[in-house]
């Protein structure tokens, strides 16, 4: 027969680590993944990291209200740039499919969320091949509003689930992972912090209207299309930009400046621009680069 003794004194050596686990759980940091909206196929997290229980604040400017219409046409102007088998090709970030319904959602969570939640947006688009067979497609990105930035940090984009991925967790996107191979191209209002990340002036009037993308009132997109960008020879081989002349006429100015609200908008490519700009100032006597 065991001794009381004897089994107080196991009961104790069992507490002693219990107690340290239950302190090192207590004192450290964990995150905290509580989702908030979830409609269409999509789902939006907020994300807390808790210190000791309470919530750590993480600096952000949040709750912060965003219309719809502004995330719309901030989240169409977001494009990227993927090289396979040598081909440079640049498409939409966002699938215009999942755009308005992603821009409602988010302007929803954007208003819930506190100075130490980051906001965790995972989005399946579904394709339907021959009437029968379904097919999966995952847009995934971090955002957080810091100061007046709107930060994405974009995980996959259009990204083809497996089959058997649907009956597996879908995967949660995390700053600083790149499971895909692609590089956001920068546009008006934006400005790159990594290859796959972008910070947004939100505030921006570059916002204010359509420009990618425009909104019927049913909530369908109607989208511009993006031209395919040039190789990187084709740029590396085009003449260096000419200076603008003091002279230049009034009608040459605004071809000049027309040219380049295409440029911004993603409607011409490099070697494009480059050559209508020379044809620009060639046709109005300013004298060319070319040998």
């Amino acid at each position: 027969m065991t001794s009381p003794r004897r089994t107080d004194g196991r009961f104790r050596s069992l507490a002693i680590p219990l107690g340290i686990a239950l302190l090192t759980t207590a004192c450290g940091t964990r995150t905290v993944t509580e989702k908030v909206y979830e409609h269409n196929r999509i789902q939006i997290s907020l994300r807390t990291e808790k210190q000791g229980g309470e919530p750590v604040d993480r600096g952000f400017n949040q709750p912060a209200v965003i219309s719809v219409a502004r995330l719309v046409h901030i989240l169409a102007s977001i494009d990227l740039r993927s090289e396979e088998k040598g081909n440079i090709q640049r498409y939409p970030a966002i699938p215009s499919e999942i755009l308005y319904p992603l821009a409602e959602g988010l302007a929803q969570v954007l208003g819930q969320a506190s100075p130490a939640d980051e906001i965790a947006v995972v989005a399946i688009r579904k394709e339907k091949r021959l009437g029968i067979f379904d097919r999966l497609y995952l847009t995934s990105f971090v955002t957080y509003v810091r100061g007046e930035q709107l930060d994405i940090h974009l995980n996959r984009s259009d990204w083809e689930i497996p089959k058997e991925g649907k009956k597996r967790r879908i995967p949660e996107p995390e700053v600083g992972a790149h499971p895909m191979k692609f590089s956001i191209i920068a546009t008006r209002g934006m400005a790159l912090l990594g290859r796959q990340s972008v910070a947004v002036d939100w505030r921006s009037p570059v916002f204010a209207k359509a420009s990618r993308a425009r909104v019927s009132a049913s909530g369908k997109v109607e989208r511009r299309t993006i031209l395919m960008e040039s190789p990187p020879e084709a740029v590396a081989r085009d003449i260096p930009a000419q200076p603008i002349p003091a002279n230049l006429s009034a009608t040459a100015l605004r071809r000049l400046a027309d040219l380049e609200e295409q440029r911004v908008a993603g409607q011409v490519t490099e070697a494009e621009y480059n050559r209508r700009r020379r044809e620009i100032l060639g046709s109005h006597g300013t004298p060319s680069n070319n040998p």
